[in-house]
């Protein structure tokens, strides 16, 4: 029997309750303090929940759910962060989150309840918000299609209530210059029927690559002429700014930090805005390896080299350009960001995009191939993460400590050998063959899986199905890197028996090996704590990703899936780390709550 049809099956899980609750949180905080770790959820602001009366068919952490509901219960859980997706600006046709129009705010973010209430003096009328929440065709999936339709109605009101405000004339004036090239780009992409820029005509595509007075005339005549659209680009973009200060303080509030991901794409205004600062005709993708025979050609234009930096090490023109928008990051997110793909900062793939497959002759990594732009050291290599990220990040006041660098995929050694010339965290994905929780290094940070994964219920089905090579050694692994200290060795074996017999008692080993692994920092992704069965996204597929959310009832669905085996009972997992390390002896009182509590999460009522 499949793991998705088990888990849909009825059941209801106790949880603590109100007088159980705070020895609850106590004891999984005091549990983590012992083992010297954190734990995050990530979790897309699209993911997000919402409950019935105000679900717009998209969610956001700007939500009130989220502030009201999702924070405290993941509180009362001991999380410390959620790491979100890239927030930029999304394409009009591609749900994806990783390949951005623009830099700005993804304006699906804005919390349209918040329009329709005083807080805003109901700029959005209740009976178009009631309409859009009635008319949501889908309460645990977004419909793209709808969400943007309907988006686009709700602003485009709520903008007529508040283009003649104070605040609004005041934003215009203080951040128009930051925003024109953004709001420029989406009018002429939606003249153009919503293509990218390259298929322009030599006038538009030159805009602003060619500074010509008579593109400056162009540029000024553009605003007049779209006014309107143009000032609602930037009052969508006042709302955001106002939404994400909010946000940051109840995030310091609460104790849930949001933590930012900044994607390896550069959007599409960046490229259009600086053609001249990029490499012609190149693009930065994967070679071809055993998952993708043919290579990935993700189309993303590179940054020259020479642009970059100057030759007396100072930063270039295009240095300076990636500079600011790192600092945009930090100032944006203080939990610090997740950096996709960060051997495209030190030694990526390029290929060329004419070319129909990729050759050592037309592809290959830039600086660590003979030729122009080779590099030779450390600290060359290194040079975007020394001279530009980090520095970003220490202007906000943090340190190398707030960057998730994911460095998974075909890892070079340029790319080792700077993670440990900057003593950068990696990520270990456990559900990747060869990934052990014990071998994983403690500044790293530890995960079943991410957004790019099969979610760990799925994956267990089909581990447990196909019980490949990989099988004995994985279960091994977990019998003896999550038994007890002073377990015999015919506990351990009874152990591992019933990992290797019983799906449950795998996954829950698995929660567990997180623990137990010296790394100090876990992510989860919400797939895998709520155990849920479905896949949120597919590489290289279109269809279907990016729209998974959770339920207005996640709360019941985490209990209800914990009970049953389906998700991490969070005392029992730190409760066996503790006595995987031997630290129970000297913590009696502890491990008595946490026995407890693990007994509660398990009960079904």
């Amino acid at each position: 029997m499949k793991i998705a049809e088990v888990s849909g099956a009825p059941s209801f899980g106790r949880r603590p309750s109100v007088s159980e609750m705070p020895v609850y949180t106590r004891s999984l905080n005091a549990g983590l303090k012992l083992l010297d770790k954190k734990v995050d959820l990530i979790l897309h602001n699209s993911s997000a929940p919402a409950i019935r009366s105000e679900n717009t068919g998209i969610g956001s952490l700007f939500s009130r759910t989220t502030v009201t509901k999702l924070f405290p219960f993941l509180k009362r859980h001991a999380f410390s962060n959620i790491q979100q997706e890239p927030n930029s600006l999304r394409k009009p046709h591609d749900n994806s989150p990783y390949a951005p129009e623009a830099n700005s705010r993804n304006i699906f973010m804005i919390p349209l309840e918040k329009l329709a209430s005083d807080e805003y003096n109901n700029i959005l009328s209740k009976e178009t918000f009631n309409k859009i929440v009635m008319n949501n065709p889908s309460e645990d999936r977004v419909d793209y299609d709808y969400v943007r339709k309907n988006y686009d109605i709700a602003l485009r009101e709520a903008f007529e209530n508040a283009k003649d405000s104070d605040e609004f004339l005041k934003f215009k004036e203080a951040n128009e210059a930051q925003y024109e090239q953004d709001a420029i780009y989406r009018i002429l992409s939606k003249k153009n029927g919503n293509t990218g820029w390259r298929a322009w005509n030599k006038t538009e595509r030159t805009l602003y690559s060619d500074n010509t007075p008579e593109n400056v005339r162009r540029i000024a005549g553009l605003k007049e002429k779209y006014r309107d659209e143009y000032d609602l680009y930037l009052f969508e973009q006042m709302i955001l700014e106002r939404e994400n200060k909010i946000s940051n303080e109840l995030s310091a509030q609460s104790g849930i930090r949001i933590i930012g991901d900044s994607p390896v794409a550069s959007s599409d205004v960046e490229e259009w805005v600086n053609q001249k600062l990029f490499l012609k005709g190149k693009a930065i993708g994967c070679p071809p390896d055993y998952f993708s025979p043919d290579g990935q050609r993700w189309g993303f234009s590179y940054y020259d080299p020479e642009k970059l930096f100057n030759k007396d090490g100072s930063l270039g023109e295009a240095g300076k350009i990636m500079k600011k928008k790192y600092e945009n990051y930090f100032a944006s997110f203080p939990g610090g960001i997740r950096i996709d793909h960060v051997i495209g900062l030190v030694d990526p793939f390029i290929y060329t995009k004419a070319s129909k497959t990729m050759t050592e002759h037309n592809s290959g990594r830039i600086y660590s191939v003979p030729g122009k732009y080779q590099k030779h050291t450390d600290e060359e290599y290194a040079s975007i993460l020394s001279k530009i990220v980090i520095p970003a990040a220490q202007k906000y006041g943090l340190d190398k400590s707030a960057l998730i660098c994911e460095d998974l995929g075909d890892r070079n050694i340029p790319t080792e050998r700077v993670m440990k010339y900057l003593d950068l965290s990696g990520l270990a994905v456990t559900q990747f063959n060869g990934y052990r929780g014990s071998e994983v290094p403690a500044k790293n940070t530890i995960m079943l899986g991410s957004h790019d994964n099969p979610s760990y219920l799925q994956y267990t089905d089909k581990f447990f199905k196909e019980k490949g090579k990989e099988f004995e050694t994985k279960t091994a692994h977990l019998a003896l890197d999550t038994s007890p200290k002073d377990a015999s060795l015919k506990d351990k074996t009874k152990y591992m028996e019933a990992i290797r017999r019983d799906k449950k008692s795998f996954i829950a080993a698995s929660f567990a090996e997180l623990f137990t692994s010296p790394a100090r920092r876990i992510q989860i992704f919400f797939t895998d704590f709520f155990g849920i069965p479905k896949t949120y996204n597919t590489p290289g597929t279109e269809k279907g990703n990016w729209e998974l959310r959770l339920g207005e009832n996640f709360e019941e669905e985490y209990y209800r899936a914990a009970s049953e085996g389906w998700a991490p009972n969070f005392p029992k997992a730190i409760a066996a780390a503790l006595r995987q390390r031997g630290l129970d002896k000297s913590n009696e009182s502890l491990m008595k709550d946490l026995d407890n509590s693990a007994r509660i999460i398990d009960e079904k009522i």
